[in-house]
């Protein structure tokens, strides 16, 4: 038989541009690189003694019969290496690799020792080969070759459909679709077993595994040759790495303020001269851009980090200079040891950026040694956004209500709308923890639009006059009010709801009046609207009464540090506080009643309403309705 060998040379030329182009690339020090670079030796190898089995085969006649023998035989060995290298990387894309596996794995390492002993014995057996004076002829166990090879192909695809939940959607498919070329490949070469095939499916399966999670460019921010997130979160997946390791993260200070004022342009000019900086002046790390100006070095936990450190500083002391202008930043530093960390990659790459983006927006932080309170405080954080955005998307957010009575006959007249949210456990979370990121991610007005909602509908399906509620209170966040279209909004929710606007009072709080001239025109609109509107935690902020009288406010609410250092210490500030906001006109409430003596203190200097822990902590809308409703 002549072997044709057309399709050989085409392959072996790709597999050397990619081979070339995988050194001369910034390449990460993974599994995943490692395990490629195994398998293009693999199939060069493979390619080379094919081409070499088969001239000789070609040519018999005039070689020696040891010879033709010698030189088939290392094609054999290394067509069962590829197979297995192909089997290692779908390992190595499970993570089943760095996991014992326990029999299944000495499974797999028994079949290709035991294939690979059959064909090294060959020469002297003839199992599954043989040469002679009429040339090159198969051996009785041949097809050891295309059952070990199917062997690890259908292993591999069982392997990704029982693990497909460790992969993305498209991490899968890259998979599936290369191991059905293979299958292709090895089922072409059973059938057209004169024509070398096998190689170019090989080499188009090595392409598909290139483009999908071999590529540089997946990992190289586009800012420079630095490493991106991806390869952050790569590179920490792997165990090995984060023995003895130690980041030194930086962040410039201000960034997008900084950005806006250089430009877009100019300032992507700074980040890649950093970038180029650094990897020129430590060449031994490993150097990641994260996003916003936060960077993120990588190195042995034994490095003079604290020489690292001065020579970023010092080098920022002098400008980087772009094209038409001078950058002049600032930075400021944390670090993570990575030794003693079990957690998983991503988590930690989160918690580095949260920690950065909060460093390089803080004017006090300059070096920081994350510790592992810091770090579980900002994994707290973290849990807490995550619970958030589902909340948000998935219309989770439960809401509270804490009753309102009247100051005169201690009977309920309203009740104030809060917000809670629950972690995994159905533990509630603290609104202090969850509003604060609301508001910093854009979320609070999501948020805030679910709270009227539920509120609208709890007003709709409930006998208000029954409970003795006249209207519930909604709060307003200082970023809600910034909102160009709030009062349109909230008027359409309440229309949508048969609900009238006499019924929702807004809570506004103080804190978000301190820039009162640009809430003035958006309360208007909202008492356009039909809205009343209370300023809530007086007394907290910097407010004073010239400018709650120039707002269209209808009731104060007086913050409970204002109310208890009364009531510790009585004077004549609070009572005469309160007669002049009810000349003007506002109807007053008193926050934080917690005791008979203090319900009785606020009733007696003429607060209108009274709130606090002493009357109900806040209570779930069902648990309101069954404590307030009628009894016959």
């Amino acid at each position: 038989m002549w072997w044709n060998t057309d399709f050989v040379l085409p392959s072996l030329l790709v597999l050397s541009i990619l081979l070339t182009y995988f050194f001369i690339r910034p390449r990460l020090p993974n599994r995943i690189n490692k395990a490629f670079l195994n398998l293009i030796i693999a199939d060069i190898a493979t390619i080379a003694t094919d081409l070499a089995a088969t001239w000789a085969d070609n040519h018999y006649q005039a070689l020696p019969v040891f010879l033709t023998s010698a030189l088939n035989l290392p094609f054999f060995v290394a067509f069962i290496a590829r197979a297995f290298t192909f089997f290692q990387l779908t390992m190595v894309l499970l993570k089943l690799d760095r996991s014992d596996f326990s029999w299944k794995k000495l499974l797999t390492h028994f079949v290709f020792l035991a294939s690979e002993a059959v064909i090294i014995s060959s020469p002297f057996t003839g199992a599954v080969y043989t040469v002679d004076a009429a040339g090159y002829h198969r051996g009785p166990l041949y097809a050891v070759l295309p059952v070990c090879s199917f062997f690890y192909l259908v292993l591999g695809v069982i392997l990704l459909l029982w693990f497909r939940k460790r992969l993305r959607e498209s991490t899968l498919l890259s998979a599936l679709a290369f191991h059905l070329i293979l299958i292709i490949g090895n089922t072409a070469r059973i059938l057209l077993p004169q024509y070398l095939v096998m190689n170019v499916f090989c080499m188009l399966a090595i392409l598909i595994i290139f483009i999908s999670f071999e590529n540089p460019d997946l990992y190289i921010t586009d800012r420079g040759p630095a490493f991106n997130t991806r390869a952050l979160t790569d590179w920490l997946d792997d165990p090995l790495h984060r023995k003895d390791s130690r980041i030194l993260g930086f962040a410039i200070r201000n960034y997008n303020d900084e950005r806006s004022m250089y430009g877009g342009l100019q300032m992507d000019q700074g980040l890649g001269l950093i970038i180029s900086w650094l990897v020129k002046q430590f060449p031994q790390m490993l150097l990641f851009y994260v996003r916003g100006g936060n960077f993120a070095i990588a190195g042995p936990e034994n490095a003079d980090w604290e020489r690292i450190r001065r020579e970023i500083s010092d080098r920022f002391q002098q400008p980087w200079r772009a094209e038409s202008a001078d950058l002049y930043l600032n930075v400021t530093y944390l670090e993570i040891g990575l030794t003693s960390r079990n957690d998983p990659a991503d988590r930690i790459v989160n918690m580095l950026i949260y920690a950065l983006d909060e460093a390089g927006s803080s004017a006090d932080i300059e070096q920081t040694l994350m510790s592992e309170e810091a770090l579980r405080e900002i994994d707290r954080q973290i849990e807490i956004k995550r619970f958030l955005d589902k909340a948000v998307e998935k219309d989770l957010a439960e809401v509270f209500l804490q009753p309102i009575v009247d100051g005169r006959t201690r009977q309920l007249v309203a009740a104030e709308a809060l917000a809670r949210l629950r972690n995994e456990d159905g533990e509630l979370i603290p609104p202090g923890l969850f509003i604060p990121i609301a508001e910093k991610n854009g979320h609070i007005n999501m948020l805030g639009e679910q709270v009227l909602r539920k509120v609208c509908a709890f007003i709709r399906d409930h006998d208000m006059k029954a409970l003795g509620l006249r209207w519930i209170n909604v709060n307003l966040s200082p970023i809600q009010c910034l909102h160009s279209e709030l009062p349109s909004l909230f008027s359409s929710i309440l229309r949508e709801y048969g609900v009238s606007a006499e019924q929702i009072h807004l809570e506004i709080t103080e804190e978000s009046m301190i820039n009162y001239t640009k809430q003035e025109r958006q309360i208007e609109k909202l008492r356009q609207y039909g809205f009343q509107l209370a300023l809530d935690d007086y007394g907290s902020g910097f407010s004073n009464l010239a400018q709650v009288k120039k707002v269209s406010f209808s009731s104060i609410k007086l913050d409970m540090s204002i109310v208890w250092d009364y009531v510790r210490d009585k004077d004549s500030l609070l009572p005469a506080l309160v007669q002049a906001f009810r000349e003007m006109g506002f109807s007053i409430t008193a926050e934080g009643i917690e005791t008979q003596e203090i319900a009785d203190a606020m009733a007696g200097i003429h607060c209108d309403f009274l709130q606090g822990y002493y009357y109900s902590k806040p209570l779930p809308m069902n648990d309101f309705v069954s404590r307030y409703s009628e009894k016959p």
